[in-house]
């Protein structure tokens, strides 16, 4: 370790200064959201309805990350912190337009893909807990997909 470089830098790839996933309370959150955006079928009739209050809830998630991403809480990021930073350190790697437009594609048919994964999933599996009676096949599938991303999300925090 040279003296610029801090315990920060040597762990860098480790820290979370996100509130949102760094605590338990913003972890909990997130899984809310997700158990609310899996039930929406079982409360909301009309096929326009739940698109509504999916899209509705889809985008206060995002506010509420949006929110938590504005507060910058990495220390590394201090006023002092930049200004002994060292320039060279700064060299910014841009790549090609095409390459940009390729990789912003490719994302967007992944994401598209793994929505109709997730409706073709939430479908086989609502189905089968209807043919075993389940009043409410949604909300158990949204609170069973919460609980297990809490869980997993609270183990790994703890790692």
């Amino acid at each position: 370790m040279t003296a610029q470089e801090t315990l920060l830098d040597e762990t860098e790839d480790r820290i979370d200064y996100n509130a949102l996933d760094n605590t338990t309370g913003g972890r909990a959150l997130q899984a809310g959201f997700l158990a609310a955006i899996v039930a929406v079928p079982d409360y909301v009739a009309s096929r326009a309805g739940r698109w509504a209050t999916t899209a509705s809830l889809i985008v206060a998630n995002l506010v509420a990350v949006a929110a938590f991403n504005a507060f910058d809480e990495d220390p590394r990021n201090d006023f002092s912190a930049v200004l002994d930073r060292d320039e060279a350190e700064e060299s910014i790697e841009v790549a090609s337009v095409a390459k940009t437009w390729a990789t912003v594609g490719l994302l967007l048919v992944l994401l598209v893909g793994s929505v109709v994964l997730g409706f073709r999933f939430q479908n086989m599996v609502t189905n089968a807990l209807r043919k075993r009676g389940c009043t409410r096949p949604n909300t158990a599938l949204g609170l069973t997909l919460a609980t297990l991303y809490f869980a997993g999300e609270e183990a790994k925090a703890r790692l």
